[in-house]
């Protein structure tokens, strides 16, 4: 039976529609594939009823990372004490647990789980004390292993998925773990330190030895974006890094060339997958606005995530809009194309586009499935799913209900998608 899109769907679904016949498209027709729909214009579209929840807890704020161990189960990461909540594969609670403090089994700032975990545990990496923590047997002994500070300054292993969420992306390759690092300063100013991010250098840390070897360094071989960048209102462009381990090699996202460059773990080049053409060309004042709003709502209230009243965020958000300035193809090229990057364990590649009309930096419900060829496919998420890990048979991720409460969820992919 063909399922009929939510009003949060058709709206993505209406405001792609005419861009989606330049796409290179796997075609398969109007067919179902288990729950899911296909469109005439070959997008996968997702229901409420193909979400499968696994477990909550009452303990579960904002989630900022989820990992899924081989063993079925999955581990969270919290944005408030308790760090991380773990479930069995039956969805039954495994452990809450995680505190902040400077005690020698306490949380710093945990910023992120391990993509892919190690000897089959998760284990989450802290921002301050330099170093990954096993997270997923809290009745263990302690364990935890450290990057070098004398090789890799503490502080440098920073984000630059999101210039508003401070996750810093790790992930496994093969025996190693693979880390973005700069020592770009703030002392330079805001605009040259996040420039300074995005050139990051991709090195790879080996547990075992606790060696730190160079991958490859992203300002050497991705083009300068900022070449031809024209600032019209002041600000600073708000692009992300994006890249990703995929399979035995690294995929990053290059925006001069609109491409995912590949490279083996010692660095060598491979062949680079060309992506659909850029969808973002132009964008309004006002959609620019809105793109923006949460930056600004931040610094009007002091902390990220702090709402304002309704009639305070119209004012802002008209503010914003009024003192923009230049045409709308300048005001594009300070957005980012794409908001978040991700490989399956089969290496399949998932991007996600921005959304000016739903959510912005944060992206909406459709991610793109990328082929090793180059072909792309629209996969349109269920309302309040939030996709954060990709396997050959699921999307993992979040499931948000009419209140805002998480639990931890599960989609299936159709076999041929």
């Amino acid at each position: 039976m063909k399922r009929v899109p939510t009003t949060r769907q058709a709206n993505a679904l209406r405001s792609m529609s005419s861009r989606l016949a330049s796409l290179p498209f796997l075609v398969l027709g109007v067919a179902t594939c288990g729950q899911s729909s296909v469109t005439p214009d070959g997008a996968v579209v997702f229901a409420s009823s193909d979400v499968h929840v696994l477990g909550t807890s009452e303990s579960v704020a904002l989630v900022r990372d989820l990992e899924v161990l081989p063993d079925g189960s999955v581990w969270l990461l919290n944005s408030v004490e308790p760090f991380f909540v773990g479930f069995h594969a039956n969805g039954s609670l495994i452990g809450r647990h995680g505190a902040s403090g400077g005690g020698p089994e306490e949380f710093r700032m945990p910023a992120g789980l391990l993509t892919g975990g190690l000897n089959g545990e998760a284990w989450a990496f802290d921002y301050v004390r330099h170093a990954f923590i096993r997270v997923s047997n809290p009745d263990a002994e302690w364990s935890e292993f450290a990057i070098p500070p004398d090789v890799v300054p503490p502080g440098t292993v920073r984000g630059g998925m999101n210039i508003m969420s401070p996750t810093v992306r790790t992930a496994r390759l093969g025996e190693e773990i693979v880390f973005p690092w700069t020592t770009g300063s703030m002392d330079s100013g805001i605009s040259a330190f996040w420039m300074a991010i995005l050139a990051a250098d991709i090195a790879a840390l080996d547990p075992r030895t606790g060696a730190v070897r160079h991958i490859v360094d992203l300002g050497d071989v991705l083009d300068d974006p900022s070449v031809g960048f024209v600032a019209t209102d002041g600000g600073f462009p708000l692009w992300f890094r994006l890249w990703a381990v995929c399979g035995d090699h690294v995929r990053v996202y290059d925006r001069v060339r609109n491409q995912l460059r590949g490279f083996t773990a010692s660095g060598t080049e491979v062949a680079a997958i060309e992506l659909p053409p850029v969808r973002l060309t132009e964008v309004t004042p006002q959609q620019f606005a809105r793109a923006v709003f949460p930056l600004r709502q931040a610094e009007v209230t002091g902390a990220v995530g702090t709402r304002l009243r309704a009639q305070d965020s119209l004012r802002v958000l008209n503010q914003i809009a009024q003192s923009l300035g230049g045409t709308p193809s300048q005001l594009a090229a300070y957005l980012p194309r794409y908001v978040d990057f991700r490989c399956s364990s089969d290496s399949g590649l998932w991007l996600h586009p921005i959304d000016l009309e739903i959510g912005a930096l944060k992206g909406g419900p459709q991610w793109l499935r990328i082929t090793a060829d180059g072909a792309a496919r629209e996969v349109l998420l269920p309302d309040g799913f939030d996709a954060l890990r990709f396997t050959r048979e699921r999307i993992w991720g979040i499931q948000r209900d009419e209140f805002d409460v998480a639990s931890v969820a599960w989609i299936e992919l159709p076999s041929r998608l």
